[in-house]
């Protein structure tokens, strides 16, 4: 009799523990967001602009000051990037180091050359626990992040002519967002297959997502043969994936949201107030 009552209470607390565990894991994933919203947050009042997605080879080397090539819209053609382990690609995590306690690696990061060269390599290895969700952390290689910079509405190309807040070699300030901080998307969880990942140091679509894929859509591989290819967000959570807004709150989205919906509060600039 007592066996069998133990076995019914064992098989009662199992489904509880692991509904614990699922809870705990979320909680831990939208601190991880969190800090790194509010580390935005505290970037952009110390520069007066939010860090820029990422950078090409021709862009101006991240000193603080001067405004990248292409920030001011003045390119005939928009210049577009390749998910490849080539070129400069120096992205918006690189940049919140400091502001996630984080300033001794920061330092440690070459901005004379590019984000694969030799010289960076250690850093670019190196195992950023706050980058990665603890759901999907057991399927990502150390070095990646579970989190992206919304780059663009739609599904485009990283390049200059994006309407995110995080893009290719633009510094936004808060007037070239008119729809406001609260209501903008600035990151979101992404999953990625490990042999197509660069690594959370590498801006590509490593590091930066679109709205232009549905959130947990089915992940095909061969899109990730393109190196135009970008995709969207998506993680291990049921029914959607965290998203941190510009003013630094968390929502968790619903993987049936509708497109326009969700394309609406990843552009910057389309004056739609969402609640």
């Amino acid at each position: 009799m007592v066996i069998a009552i133990l076995a019914i209470l064992t098989a009662i607390s199992i489904p509880v523990v692991r509904d614990m565990r699922s809870i705990a894991r979320r909680s831990n994933c939208e601190q991880n967001l969190t800090r790194l919203a509010l580390a935005a947050q505290a970037y952009a009042v110390d520069h007066i602009h939010l860090p820029s997605g990422t950078f090409t080879g021709s862009a101006t080397i991240w000193t603080g000051e001067m405004l990248p090539t292409g920030a001011d819209d003045s390119d005939a053609i928009p210049l577009t990037i390749d998910s490849l382990p080539e070129g400069y690609h120096h992205n918006w995590v690189s940049a919140l180091l400091p502001y996630c306690d984080r300033q001794g690696m920061y330092q440690s990061i070459q901005f004379d050359v590019g984000v694969y060269a030799p010289a960076n390599a250690i850093t670019r290895e190196a195992d950023i626990p706050f980058l990665r969700c603890p759901t999907s952390a057991q399927q990502q290689q150390p070095n990646t992040t579970s989190y992206a910079g919304l780059h663009s509405s739609d599904a485009r190309p990283i390049g200059t002519d994006n309407d995110g807040l995080l893009s290719l070699n633009r510094w936004l300030i808060p007037d070239e967002v008119p729809d406001g901080m609260a209501y903008t998307i600035l990151l979101g969880e992404k999953l990625s297959p490990p042999d197509f990942d660069l690594g959370w140091m590498s801006g590509t679509r490593s590091s930066l997502r679109n709205a232009g894929t549905p959130i947990n859509a089915e992940r095909n591989k061969d899109a990730y043969l393109d190196p135009k290819y970008v995709g969207g967000l998506a993680s291990l959570h049921a029914g959607g994936a965290h998203v941190a807004l510009g003013d630094g709150s968390i929502e968790f989205l619903s993987e049936t949201i509708d497109p326009k919906l969700f394309a609406n509060r990843v552009c910057r600039n389309d004056s739609t107030e969402t609640e």
